[in-house]
């Protein structure tokens, strides 16, 4: 083998062009996840309220939502996802909230690198956990129809498996914490943010609906109903007008 320095000098510069590659890589990664609105996956959009911030008034309930919370309705997939605004935000538990008909959103612009609105725990907060599945029960890793969560100790399966990948999986619904049960006469399995409900006597692929969560949590901590008392619209709103008679106190639990 050649030991001449004539031999090195090449293999120096690409070691020397390898490490400045990768100097600048880490530059770049860095300086992205530095700049606003960039850190982790979370849309720039959420990280601030605009000047002009957006809203939109909801006459079917009588309520608007506008910056953050608006933006992050629309990201979740809105009316279909959230429902309808029940509340306007309010001060709750030391932050902004507000009460959709199948969730709640909370404000945390106080949550470093992290979203600056979030979905509420509200299967958690009603206690509806269950302790998990025994070691005898956990079902085999190669069923296609059934997926267990192992941070919770419970599966999901069937019908609700497929809604739930079809709502947003983890990031709407969170893990399951519990198995299907019975409540009310109906089959239900609870999540960490909703619960749903199994329908024997509707169409395959149509089973499965959302329970109103967001009503069921707002009655539950006995808050003033005059919070649910519709408003006038902003000045400025984008206005979904909808005739009141068409929208049911709790469509999706039907």
């Amino acid at each position: 083998m050649p030991t001449g320095s004539g031999y090195y000098q090449p293999i120096v510069r690409v070691r020397k062009l390898m490490r400045l590659k990768h100097w600048a890589g880490g530059l770049v990664v860095f300086l992205v996840l530095a700049l606003p609105g960039c850190r982790g996956t979370y849309p720039a959009e959420y990280l601030g309220d605009d000047p002009e911030s957006p809203s939109r008034c909801f006459t079917a309930t009588g309520h608007t939502i506008s910056g953050n919370f608006l933006r992050y309705f629309d990201a979740m997939g809105g009316v279909e996802s959230l429902g309808y605004p029940i509340t306007e935000p309010f001060e709750q538990e030391g932050r902004q909230m507000q009460y959709f008909e199948y969730a709640r959103l909370e404000d945390h612009p106080d949550d470093p690198g992290g979203p600056v609105v979030k979905l509420s725990m509200l299967g958690e907060r009603l206690g509806r956990r269950q302790p998990p599945l025994s070691p005898s029960r956990v079902p085999p890793t190669l069923e296609q129809s059934t997926r267990y969560y192992r941070q919770m100790g419970h599966a999901v399966s069937g019908d609700f498996l497929s809604y739930f990948d079809q709502q947003g999986a983890l990031a709407r619904l969170g893990f399951p914490i519990a198995e299907p049960l019975i409540v009310g006469g109906k089959l239900v399995q609870d999540f960490q943010r909703a619960r749903l409900f199994w329908h024997l006597d509707h169409p395959p692929g149509d089973r499965v609906t959302l329970e109103p969560i967001g009503r069921v949590y707002f009655e539950a901590q006995a808050l003033d109903p005059a919070l649910l008392a519709p408003i006038t619209c902003p000045p400025g709103s984008e206005i979904v007008r909808l005739d009141v008679s068409q929208v049911s106190p709790s469509p999706r639990s039907r």
